[in-house]
C-alpha cells in the first residue's frame, strides 16, 4: 500500500460546506429530494454528502476543492459588472442562454435591466441597513459576517450594460457555510436590538442557488465499480449511478429491495419513456376505482352557506352563479372522530381534541357539537362554521376540546370519562359498549371564476381553453349530511358481500399485529389485525384498487414485456401503498403547520 495517496476524504475533505449543504437538504421536507417520495423508509441517506462520500474516496487529496464543491452541486452562477459581482437567481437563471462556442451568456434585455435596477435598489437598503448597525453598535464594526455582507453589497459600478450586450455567465463554488454564519449573525441579539427583528435576508444574500442534489455532476471519464452491500433506501448507489460508475446494490430487507429496484435499476433501464406508460394504466385504473366507488362517493348540492358566498363573490356578474352551483365539487376529505358512549347519563361523546378545522390566514374553519338537550341518551350533531381571528360567528372558540390527556369529556351531562372507560370501550370490554368512529366533517373543493379588478370574470385570451372562464378552488368544510351516512352504509355492506372471496384470495390483511414498539397504539386501542386499521369504506377502497392491479398485471406485461411491465407494476404498488399511508384509521388531519391528534379517513377517489 502507497501510504503517500492520500484520497481527498482522508485530507482536505470540506467538511464545513458539505455538512452546511446536508443540514439545508434535510432541513425543509417540501424540499427533499424525490427518492424520498417514492416509499417509506427510515434511514435515507441525504444526497449531498452521499455523492461527497463517493467522489472523495475516489479523488487525490490534492483535488481542487472548488471544483469539488462544483461537482457536488454547491454552486451559483454569476456575471460580473466593472470588477463586481451579481449572482443570479429567479427569472435571471431563465434568461441564460448558450453561444455559438457553448459558453453560458445572459443576453441583456429590458427585463434584465430592470432586474439590475431592482438589484441596486436592494445593494443601497443593504447598506443603509449595515451602516445602522455599525452606528448603533459598536462591537459589530469588524464582525467579519457583517463585512463581508458589506462588501457583497456594494453598487454595481457605472456604466452599467446596455440592451443587445451580451454578459459572460461563471459558474463559482458556494458558500454554504457562511450562509449559517449569516443566518445566525441575523438572528443575533446584537442585530435585533437595532433592527427591531431579525435581518429578512433575499435569495442573493443567501446561498444563490437551489438545492445542491439538483445539479447533475459531470460524468467520471473512467467509471469505477461501486459496491453497496447494504443501500437501504439507495443514495449512495443513486448517486453512484449518476457520476456515471457501474453499480452493485443489495439489501436483505424485501421492501428497501424493491425500493432499489424502482430508485435503480428501471430509471436507469426505461428512462422517461416509463412515464407515459405508468400514466397510462394509473389512469385505468382509476378510472375503474372511481365508477366502483361512485355510489359510495355521492356528491350533494352546494350548502345554502356556500351558495351565498359565490352569490356575493359574484355580485357584480351574477349570471355565471349557475355554471357554478353544481354538485360535482370535489370532496378531498372526510373527517371522522371516535365516539364513546357517556357511562354516566348514556350520551353520545364523540372525543375531540380541538374543534379546529383550519387555520389559515383567511380560511379559518371550525366545528361546533351541538346536542338534542335529552338529560338522558343524548344524541349530537355537527356544524361548521368560518372562523375570524379565532373566533366564530356566534363566539365559538375553536381551541374547545371534550377530550384532553386521555381524559373525556360528556358534552351532554359535562362528566368526565376517564382514560380507563374509554380504553374499555376500544377493546370492546365496557359495559356501555364499543366506540365507534363517528363521521363530523367533509372537506370539499367548489370552485368560482377568477374576477378583475371591475368584478368580471377573467377569461382565457389564447390557446385551446380560449374565452373560458378561468377559475379558482375554494375549500370548504360542511357537515355530513344523509346521503353521506347512506354511502358508508353501503360501502359497509358491499365490503361484508365480498369479504369471503377477497380473504380466500388473501387480499385482506387479517393477520394479527404483533406487539412491538410501534404497534402499542393501535393494539391498545382494540385494533387486533392488520385490517382493523381502516374503516370499511377505506378497505373496500384498497381492495377494490389491489383486486384490480392483479387483474392488470397480465395485460400490462403482455403489452409491455416482462421487464418493463414489471416496472410499471411496481410503480403501481407503490402508488397504492401511498394511498394506504393516508387511508387509514390512525392518518390525521392536518389543518396547518400542527397536525389533529383525531382520526381521519380520508376519501378515495
Amino acid at each position: 500500500m502507497d501510504h503517500n495517496d492520500l484520497r481527498l476524504i482522508e485530507k482536505g475533505f470540506p467538511c464545513h460546506q458539505v455538512g452546511a449543504e446536508t443540514q439545508r437538504e434535510r432541513g425543509a421536507s417540501s424540499a427533499l429530494p424525490p427518492l424520498y417520495f417514492l416509499h417509506v423508509w427510515w434511514a435515507r441517506r441525504p444526497l449531498t454528502p452521499s455523492r461527497a462520500a463517493i467522489l472523495a474516496s475516489l479523488l487525490p487529496a490534492d483535488t481542487d476543492p472548488d471544483w469539488f464543491l462544483r461537482q457536488l452541486g454547491i454552486e451559483k452562477r454569476v456575471v460580473e459588472i466593472n470588477g463586481q459581482q451579481w449572482t443570479l437567481v429567479g427569472q435571471l437563471l431563465e434568461k441564460v442562454e448558450k453561444d455559438e462556442n457553448g459558453k453560458a451568456i445572459l443576453p441583456v434585455d429590458d427585463g434584465v435591466l430592470r432586474l439590475l435596477s431592482k438589484e441596486q435598489e436592494r445593494r443601497f437598503e443593504n447598506i443603509q441597513t449595515i451602516a445602522r448597525l455599525k452606528t448603533s453598535n459598536v462591537s459589530l464594526a469588524n464582525d467579519p459576517v457583517l463585512l463581508r455582507w458589506e462588501s457583497e453589497s456594494q453598487p454595481i459600478p457605472q456604466p452599467l450594460p446596455e440592451v443587445g450586450e451580451c454578459l459572460a455567465v461563471k459558474v463559482m463554488p458556494a458558500d454554504p457555510a457562511h450562509v449559517n454564519e449569516r443566518i445566525v449573525f441575523a438572528k443575533s441579539d446584537n442585530v435585533v436590538s437595532v433592527t427591531g427583528k431579525s435581518i429578512q435576508w433575499t435569495p442573493e444574500d443567501l446561498y444563490g442557488y437551489g438545492r445542491a442534489f439538483l445539479n447533475a455532476p459531470e460524468p467520471v471519464s473512467e467509471p469505477k465499480v461501486i459496491l453497496d452491500p447494504t443501500s437501504g433506501g439507495g443514495s449512495i448507489p443513486f448517486e453512484a449511478l449518476r457520476l456515471g460508475h457501474k453499480v452493485i446494490a443489495n439489501e436483505l430487507n424485501p421492501v428497501a429491495s424493491v425500493i432499489l429496484h424502482a430508485t435503480l435499476e428501471y430509471p436507469a433501464k426505461f428512462g422517461l419513456e416509463l412515464v407515459k406508460d405508468i400514466e397510462f394504466y394509473g389512469s385505468q385504473l382509476l378510472d375503474h376505482v372511481s365508477k366502483v366507488m361512485s355510489d359510495v362517493t355521492p356528491f350533494s348540492p352546494l350548502p345554502p352557506q356556500e351558495i351565498d358566498h359565490l352569490k356575493s363573490h359574484c355580485k357584480l356578474c351574477p349570471d355565471v352563479v349557475p355554471i357554478f352551483n353544481v354538485p360535482e365539487y370535489d370532496h378531498t376529505g372526510i373527517l371522522y372522530c371516535r365516539q364513546v358512549t357517556c357511562p354516566n347519563c348514556g350520551g353520545e361523546a364523540p372525543l375531540l381534541n380541538t374543534c379546529w378545522l383550519s387555520k389559515e390566514a383567511g380560511s379559518q374553519w371550525g366545528v361546533r357539537i351541538l346536542t338534542d338537550g335529552q338529560p338522558q341518551n343524548g344524541k349530537v350533531r355537527f356544524e361548521t362554521y368560518r372562523a375570524v381571528k379565532g373566533k366564530g360567528p356566534k363566539g365559538e372558540d375553536p381551541d374547545t376540546a371534550t377530550v384532553n390527556r386521555g381524559v373525556g369529556t360528556c358534552v351532554h351531562c359535562l362528566q368526565a370519562i376517564d382514560a380507563e372507560e374509554i380504553k374499555r370501550q376500544a377493546r370492546g370490554e365496557s359495559s356501555v359498549g364499543k366506540w365507534h368512529d363517528r363521521l363530523y366533517c367533509v372537506v370539499a373543493i367548489r370552485f368560482q371564476p377568477k374576477l378583475d379588478s371591475k368584478g368580471k370574470p377573467l377569461r382565457y385570451k389564447s390557446g385551446d381553453r380560449a374565452g373560458e372562464i378561468k377559475t379558482e378552488k375554494v375549500r370548504f368544510f360542511r357537515p355530513p349530511n344523509q346521503r353521506d351516512l347512506d354511502a358508508l352504509a353501503e360501502a359497509e355492506k358491499r365490503l361484508m358481500e365480498n369479504w369471503d372471496r377477497w380473504d380466500a384470495a388473501g387480499l385482506i390483511p387479517t393477520e394479527s399485529i404483533p406487539l412491538g414498539h410501534k404497534t402499542k397504539e393501535p393494539l391498545r386501542v382494540g385494533m387486533n389485525r392488520w385490517c382493523d386499521m381502516f374503516t370499511p369504506r377505506q378497505l373496500l377502497g384498497h381492495l377494490t384498487m389491489v383486486e384490480e392491479l392483479n387483474r392488470l398485471k397480465p395485460i400490462i406485461i403482455e403489452d409491455l414485456g416482462f421487464e418493463k411491465g414489471r416496472a410499471v407494476v411496481t410503480y403501481l404498488q407503490f402508488a397504492i401503498d401511498k394511498g394506504v399511508d393516508y387511508n387509514s384509521r390512525q392518518t390525521r388531519w392536518p389543518r396547518g403547520v400542527r397536525f389533529l391528534d383525531h382520526l381521519v379517513v380520508m376519501t378515495i377517489r
